[in-house]
């Protein structure tokens, strides 16, 4: 009996040290508070974003916090409100409410709903990859997009006036008048002090100190407030909903699930420390926390960077961090509603300001320009459609112009003849070293991409100028392909015909099974013969040394090298005899 008494005790202190160390420790307690004060402007701000009033803002951002408790594996991740989705579903979902006459609250519950239950289904479908889509120039040219999309809805609160910012027609034809430099003034202080702030020191709470500032200029000055806020999660009236408002909010759902799972993604992966994050188990639960936030009425969720940053700097040990995120959550509305309340409406339009200017990274245009025109090019396009054309069909034109570079790339890749380099192991292309050396009557070519219907012709062209008349043999280096359409396997047919009528034999190196299969399906690998295909680039060179010894014996260096030629056969030997070095 004593003994069982003593298991007990001991069981229930190792379950109180878990807890203890799972919540109470002093990382958590500080990545708790800072992320806390740094979520109620951001919760105030991101719901009037997307088209909610602030105070439901502050309830609903309790959800996504409890859920990814629960269902979450990221000890830093901040899942909640997000600027860039909340103004995605109010771009997309308040015209559409306003079309079919269902209240903003209820369509933007609805599509948090369907959101969720799109992500569920693509998670039971293995389906994460689909997030790549998003290649980094198209996620810079959004935000950009996206961060100058926030800027223009702002206008009216900043101005003080009525503002069409439904497009840029509206906004062109708007008839402007003098502000009010109270508002403006406001919202200006406001995103400089939480600019200043963040470049001072990120684990600052600068929104929440701006909005003091704000509520001390407000009591100065005459300004629109937030109004008496009550701490509540509404709840939207599903049965209004018809079938019709679920079919036209079913493209902006889709959307928002890829571009909040896409945020999930990058932020888990920028702030992994060292422990790659699961895919699958972020997309269950972004898929949770969206189903739950829609059930209670709320607007669809993403991961915020700046808050998880937050958490990292705070020195979190686990997710349930997240508990004293809540407590000052709760704590505020409920203990100082009067301040919350004097909070200056453009001082949370100052907020949405700082957020958008934070999404614009200089640093990353300057590298996609750096890197590659191409690239900065799609970016440009992505972030002008955005603009010009609204956020979902932006992305998706900037989605098809990547995969049609792509597509070019790979329709007209580089290729290049490879040769011995003096001093480097293996093959290189003889463009890139003017000292290489290529054994005479042998073609040794690579093409970098696999083939497949949109480049087989170039192949074929490219393949049939590196080999003039004379050469002997012609070795394809295979690495590159993983498979073949059926369009490459008749081209692979031509080419030895047209080969073999010049006296040339193709011979093949480093064919894999998976291409090694359908070439014998369709008849290649008979028409090439197999004892012609081999391994390693090495094993073939060799091959032909040894059926063509007088390729050895005539092996003179350049003109203006100085090795003898004894020596250049030594070395090209030598490099036949590596394993399989022949990188370029």
């Amino acid at each position: 009996m004593g003994t069982d008494t003593a298991a007990t005790t001991e069981s229930g202190k190792g379950f109180g040290g878990k807890l203890r160390s799972a919540v109470l420790t002093p990382g958590n307690i500080l990545a708790g508070v800072s992320v806390g004060a740094y979520l109620i402007p951001q919760a105030m701000a991101y719901a009037q974003l997307a088209g909610i009033d602030a105070a439901t803002g502050l309830g609903v951002a309790v959800i996504p916090l409890v859920v990814y408790m629960i269902l979450g594996r990221s000890k830093y991740m901040s899942l909640g409100p997000e600027s860039t989705v909340a103004l995605m579903a109010a771009a997309a979902v308040g015209p559409v409410a306003a079309e079919m006459g269902v209240p903003v609250l209820t369509a933007l519950g609805l599509t948090s709903l369907m959101v969720g239950i799109i992500l569920f289904i693509a998670w039971l479908l293995k389906a994460s990859f689909l997030a790549d889509l998003l290649s980094k120039p198209i996620l810079v040219g959004y935000l950009t997009g996206v961060a100058i999309l926030m800027l223009i809805s702002q206008l009216p609160k900043v101005l003080g006036y009525d503002v069409d910012t439904s497009s840029l027609l509206g906004l062109w034809n708007t008839d402007w008048q003098m502000p009010d430099w109270h508002t403006v003034a406001i919202a200006v202080i406001v995103a400089g002090i939480a600019l200043i702030l963040k470049f001072v020191n990120p684990k600052i709470p600068g929104p929440l100190i701006a909005l003091i500032v704000a509520i001390l200029l407000g009591m100065v000055w005459e300004v629109p407030t937030v109004g008496p806020v009550h701490l509540a999660v509404p709840v939207p009236q599903f049965g209004i909903v018809s079938l019709d408002v679920i079919e036209a909010l079913l493209v902006p759902a889709l959307s928002i699930a890829v571009v909040s799972y896409t945020d999930v993604m990058v932020t888990s992966r920028a702030f992994a420390q060292g422990v790659p994050p699961d895919p699958s188990s972020e997309m269950r639960a972004l898929a949770g926390v969206q189903a739950a936030t829609g059930i209670a009425g709320g607007y669809p969720m993403s991961a915020s960077s700046s808050r998880t940053a937050l958490a990292v700097a705070g020195g979190a040990t686990t997710r349930f961090y997240s508990i004293f995120v809540l407590v000052i959550l709760l704590a505020g509305p409920l203990l100082f509603p009067g301040v919350i309340a004097a909070v200056p409406i453009a001082g949370l339009a100052g907020v949405i300001i700082f957020a958008a200017i934070s999404l614009i990274e200089p640093a990353e245009w300057a590298s996609l320009l750096k890197f590659r025109k191409r690239e900065t090019t799609i970016a440009a396009v992505c972030t002008i459609s955005v603009i010009v054309f609204g956020i979902l069909p932006g992305v998706i034109i900037a989605i098809a112009l990547s995969i049609a570079e792509f597509m070019a790339r790979l329709a007209r890749p580089h290729d290049g003849v490879l040769g011995y380099v003096p001093d480097r192991a293996g093959m290189h292309d003889i463009d890139d070293f003017e000292e290489a050396i290529t054994i005479p009557g042998l073609v040794v070519f690579r093409y970098d991409a696999p083939l497949f219907f949109m480049n087989a012709f170039d192949f074929y062209n490219k393949v049939m100028e590196a080999c003039p008349q004379g050469t002997k043999v012609v070795i394809l280096n295979m690495e590159a392909n993983v498979e073949l359409d059926s369009t490459a396997l008749e081209m692979l047919m031509e080419l030895h015909g047209a080969l073999e009528k010049q006296g040339t034999e193709l011979w093949l190196a480093r064919v894999k099974n998976d291409v090694l299969n359908p070439m014998r399906d369709h008849g290649v690998s008979e028409l090439i013969g197999e004892d012609d295909m081999y391994p390693t680039l090495p094993t073939a060179v060799a091959e032909y040394l040894k059926r063509f010894p007088e390729a050895a014996d005539s092996l003179t260096p350049p003109a203006q090298r100085t090795q003898p030629a004894e020596d250049t056969r030594a070395d090209v030997t030598e490099a036949a005899d590596l394993g399989d070095p022949d990188s370029a």
